[in-house]
């Protein structure tokens, strides 16, 4: 509960600020023009994404670099020199904040990751990022979907959960072969982008998320019998200009 009172609080505030200063602009205050520009949307969107999850998510970190580098770039006057510099600065920063974040996550499998930058570079080079789902046979699932689509089937019979990171792309994650031993947390960070988790229709899915322009829908089709208590899911985290499909075959 404190989480999602963070996250109310978070959002608004987030409301407060924008209808105060609409409200100043209707009576005669000076606001510039750039408040209200595409890029401080991103930035709201990215503190508010990034405040709800401890500023952890990856998803919040490339909100605030997209949005505070078209801002600087368009909006702010910069000396000439320092324009080119500002997109190398900006990728530089956003790979030390994914190791650092890998580093401190003991449940990291490089291999997901490393998957994940061959299909990017894949996709950029030849247009084509097609392949067949990748296995994953750990306890723990981690996945970065970063402007590209991801497939993982899951196979371990002690999932613990993980954590989905997903921006401006896709995720499918196939947990029909897997198992859970009492409960698994997964945490799904998504924007601009889509999760879709194939579930055994008699797993009991508590749903945490918090989503803002976002859908978030269970769509198992259930046996008879009622969802098994010992077979618990937990999904956590925040979707934003996305959703997250919840299915089974």
């Amino acid at each position: 509960m404190k989480k999602n009172r963070n996250g109310n609080h978070a959002l608004g505030v987030l409301i407060l600020v924008i209808g105060a200063l609409l409200l100043l602009k209707q009576v005669g205050v000076f606001i510039p023009g750039w408040i209200f520009s595409w890029p401080m949307i991103l930035i709201a969107i990215g503190l508010y994404s990034g405040y709800k999850n401890g500023f952890q998510n990856t998803g919040s970190v490339v909100l605030l670099i997209i949005g505070g580098f078209f801002l600087l770039r368009d909006k702010v006057f910069l000396p000439f020199e320092l324009g080119p510099y500002l997109l190398p600065l900006a990728l530089i920063f956003l790979g030390l904040f994914i190791l650092f974040k890998k580093n401190k996550n003991p449940t990291i499998n490089w291999k997901d990751w490393e998957g994940n930058y061959d299909k990017w570079e894949k996709k950029l080079r030849t247009g084509n990022d097609s392949e067949g789902a990748q296995v994953n046979s750990s306890d723990y699932l981690n996945v970065e979907a970063l402007f590209c689509g991801l497939t993982r089937k899951v196979m371990s019979k002690q999932f613990k959960g993980g954590e989905i990171t997903t921006v401006f792309g896709g995720s499918d994650i196939d947990l029909m072969h897997a198992d859970i031993q009492d409960q698994a947390v997964l945490k799904v960070s998504v924007v601009f982008g889509g999760v879709k988790l194939i579930v055994p229709p008699h797993w009991d899915v508590q749903l945490g998320v918090s989503n803002l322009a976002a859908g978030v829908d269970d769509k198992r089709h259930f046996h008879q019998a009622s969802p098994d208590p010992q077979k618990r899911l937990v999904i956590s985290g925040s979707v934003i200009f996305g959703g997250i499909e919840i299915t089974s075959y």
